[in-house]
Formats: C-alpha cells, structure tokens, sequence
C-alpha cells in the first residue's frame, strides 16, 4: 500500500519514484517468500491476493509500467486460483471474471449507451488501425488478442456498457497463456505485440470513458498513465514501425489530458 501511495503521488507530484521502487520490492520480496508454501487460512490467502493486487495498481500508475502491469494481473489470476478462491469464505470470492462482469452490470447496467459522432469517429478510426495493424501479428497469443480486441470494439459500437463488462474475458486471455506464449508477448522490444498492447490500453480507456461517463473521471490517474505508457513506446518504436502507431499517438495528443 506504501508503494502503491508513493506511485499515485509521483504521477501528481512528483519526487515520490525513489520511495514508490523501495516499498515495491520490499513487497515483492515478502510475496514470494510467502508464496514458498501453501496458505494455511482464508486470512492469509487474502492477504497474498491482496499484495499482488495493489502490486498491479501500482505498476498502473508506473510510467514505464505497461508490461509490469500486464504482468501483475496474470499474476493475480496465478494467485487466485492457488491461495484465494481456494476457500470460499474469502473476501476476494467474488474477484473472478464472472463476478467483474455482474459488478459492472450492477453499476451501470446494460442498456444501450447512444454515441455521438465524435465517439462513433473514435472507434471507427480504432478499428482501421487495428486492421493495419492485424497483418504484424503472428503468434497465437497475438492473433486471439487482436481477434478479442476487434470484437470489443464492435461491441462498445453497439453496446457500451456491456462491452466494458467484457473486457475481464479479454485479459482471461493473457491470464490463461502459456509462459512461452507470454513471455515474447511483454518483450519491450517484440514492437508487434507493444503496438497491440498499446492499442488496447487506450481503448479500453476510451470505452471506459464511453461507459462510465462522470464516474470514469475518478480514474484520472489512467489517463496520466496511458499518455506515459504511449510516449514511452513511441520513444522506442524503430522507423519501420512508427506509422503502426499514428492512431494511438493522436489519440493520447488530442483525446488525453497533457
């Protein structure tokens, strides 16, 4: 929780990055001397959830955090299934990918959200660049996600709100790979997969926007990320790969607070 507060105020503040990295790796060596052996109460398991959960959530406010953060959320399904969901009295049963869908639904409900022309232009121009992009993406992993990611975006075209309630089966994906698949997958320098991820990041802010409306905009702190995350990436991207990164690019310059 220290370093997860010290990564919030550093996106604000400033200052707080040296004091955020300490208290994560205290973390995460205190996580995986716990993870030696099995849980031996509900408490306990809850616990562990619990730390790699807001290891995830700070790896979110991580400038340079994009594949830590993908990292941290297969982590927590890993956990979930070994020291959490185990018992059923656990704080966390309902952390599941069914029971994110019904939250949402409870929140927001499932009715259709009208978009209006700008909105109905965004995910328009997502999907072009998505298909541009679709012919770099060659392993399995990638094809499904890119496939998972299309098929959001047609949804939210229809069905906002339930789109955003989906999106918990769209990281089962990464959560459910093999460690050969996952592995070249957040390789920062696998440019293919970077440009697939960043795309999704971003729209997946853009639906969330859609859907939540006034309540997306106590997760500003995303918005602060996304613009890091893309301009970290661009910063990376050889020549031969940056027009694969115009959409994302622009959107972060004129739909993303600077």
């Amino acid at each position: 929780m220290l370093g997860l507060g010290a990564s919030h105020l550093d996106i604000y503040l400033g200052n707080y990055s040296s004091h955020a990295l300490s208290h994560r790796v205290k973390a995460i060596q205190g996580l995986h001397q716990a993870l030696s052996t099995p849980p031996s109460s509900t408490a306990e398991g809850d616990a562990r959830f619990a730390a790699i959960f807001a290891l995830a959530f700070q790896a979110s406010c991580m400038p340079h955090g994009m594949c830590e953060f993908l990292s941290m959320v297969k982590g927590c399904h890993l956990i979930a299934n070994s020291s959490t969901l185990y018992f059923q009295d656990s704080l966390f049963w309902d952390f599941t990918q069914e029971g994110y869908g019904h939250s949402v639904r409870r929140a927001i409900g499932t009715g259709p959200i009208l978009l209006d022309p700008d909105q109905e232009a965004l995910l328009d121009s997502f999907l072009e660049s998505l298909r541009a992009l679709a012919p770099l993406c060659t392993s399995p992993l990638e094809i499904r996600f890119m496939a998972s990611t299309e098929r959001v975006v047609k949804m939210a075209q229809v069905e906002a709100a339930e789109a955003f309630a989906q999106l918990a089966a769209h990281y089962a994906l990464i959560n459910h790979s093999t460690s050969e698949e996952f592995a070249p997958f957040i390789d920062p320098k696998h440019y293919p997969a970077q440009l697939l991820l960043i795309h999704f990041i971003l729209v997946e802010f853009a639906i969330g926007s859609i859907a939540l409306g006034d309540v997306g905009r106590r997760f500003g702190f995303r918005e602060k990320s996304c613009i890091a995350w893309m301009e970290h990436l661009d910063a990376t991207l050889p020549d031969e790969y940056k027009r694969y990164a115009e959409w994302p690019r622009n959107y972060a310059r004129t739909h993303l607070a600077p």
